[in-house]
């Protein structure tokens, strides 16, 4: 049996152990004559929301989204409030109060039910938050670094960054014109943009597609593709569909105005023999066999190795695995982590899931002269919300070296 299907399996029986745990817990509360009702919401509505997130293909509008994000806000808070409830009723338990007499049985299921109240209640409205607010608090990173080979004559280059919209997760198109409004109010010189446009199919970002074209710079807006924007977590009929759903991308993006670099190049400036160029590879990464499309050689080739170079990159650990061998590679730009939408930054500490799985997995990272941006991303995957990491769009001010 395939690993997937076992890890599906024993989810699925966690999963029904802990509603039936609960149910039998909360059935009666707060009177019996409702438990009927209880039931059929209980269990209900958890099907209900799953039968509409699943047609999403042929519901219109967001419900189908809405859906989705409140059964995972659900499921997520019985089952935080399940292991703090059975951990202080295995202790009961272990410990022999349980047993002794009705009236200490039903002080404690009475304390247990308060307990779940207070446990489920928490994530909830944490995770609620984290959509309807968090989602949309941009956050402006600015970040001013000279680099090595950088035309002088240039003067101070206003470059802003931003990834991982994934627009199959965008629950309202205010949220994209806040975040288009918020780049194009720094008026940069360019704008690149690190990969994942869409979740699974390139018709995700049709109902954006004008907005995202509001995105403009005198250099250009520039882009490169993450792993989900080639189609490979979707389920298509033949290969000629997927790679009609690749050459889709490519189309949406050209009439957006955005110009994507597939493993290629472009010159950004000259100026008496300093150079600038912008590379951009496709999706290559050194964790979780993600698959790899992107080729370094080729995205530098012909570069001059004097030249300053700018690379967009959306795996960030593709930086420490090749990138860092490119000397004349001074800034990586890259994305893909989105901190895991989860953790805490605040002044002097910060963590995240996200750094068991990448060492760099949001802000700047240095070696040398070179250069690593992790970008935390301005979408979300899955889980439409934030919690503790909030959407980014960086700004970074680009010079040369102090002579």
């Amino acid at each position: 049996m395939h690993p997937r299907w076992i890890l599906a399996i024993v989810f699925l029986a966690f999963w029904v152990f802990s509603e039936v745990y609960l149910f039998r817990l909360l059935r009666h509360w707060p009177s019996p004559k409702y438990v009927v009702l209880f039931t059929c919401l209980w269990f209900g509505l958890p099907v209900l929301l799953l039968g509409i997130a699943m047609l999403r293909s042929l519901l219109p509008g967001t419900a189908p989204l809405w859906a989705g994000n409140l059964l995972f806000i659900l499921m997520a808070s019985k089952v935080f409030a399940f292991f703090l409830v059975g951990s202080i009723n295995l202790f009961y338990v272990l410990g022999g109060t349980g047993v002794v007499g009705m009236d200490l049985q039903a002080s404690r299921r009475e304390f247990l039910r308060q307990t779940f109240a207070v446990a489920a209640a928490l994530p909830f409205f944490t995770l609620v938050y984290g959509v309807l607010q968090t989602a949309s608090d941009f956050q402006l990173v600015r970040k001013r670094l000279q680099l090595p080979g950088f035309p002088r004559k240039l003067g101070l280059l206003k470059v802003v960054q931003i990834s991982d919209i994934h627009t199959g997760s965008v629950l309202q198109k205010d949220t994209l014109q806040k975040m288009v409004d918020s780049v194009m109010k720094e008026q940069p010189d360019l704008i690149l943009f690190t990969g994942d446009l869409v979740n699974n199919t390139s018709a995700e970002v049709l109902p954006f597609a004008s907005i995202l074209a509001g995105l403009s710079a005198p250099m250009g807006v520039h882009s490169v593709l993450g792993n989900h924007d080639y189609g490979d977590y979707y389920r298509w009929p033949d290969a000629e569909s997927k790679q009609a759903n690749l050459q889709a991308m490519y189309d949406i993006q050209a009439q957006m105005g955005w110009n994507l670099l597939l493993n290629s190049h472009i010159k950004l400036a000259e100026f008496g023999g300093e150079s600038l160029y912008l590379a951009g590879v496709e999706n290559w990464g050194a964790r979780l066999n993600f698959k790899r499309y992107g080729d370094l050689g080729k995205a530098l080739k012909n570069i001059p190795d004097e030249a300053c170079v700018l690379l967009m990159s959306h795996d960030p650990s593709h930086w420490e695995a090749q990138i860092l061998q490119r000397k004349r590679v001074a800034l990586t730009m890259s994305g893909h982590t989105h901190g895991f939408q989860f953790g805490v930054e605040i002044p002097g500490f910060r963590w995240s899931p996200s750094q068991y799985v990448y060492k760099q997995w949001a802000g700047l990272y240095s070696q040398d002269k070179q250069h690593l941006y992790v970008n935390r991303g301005t979408g979300c995957i899955g889980y439409s919300g934030r919690v503790g990491i909030r959407p980014e769009i960086t700004v970074f001010e680009l010079s040369g070296l102090d002579a």
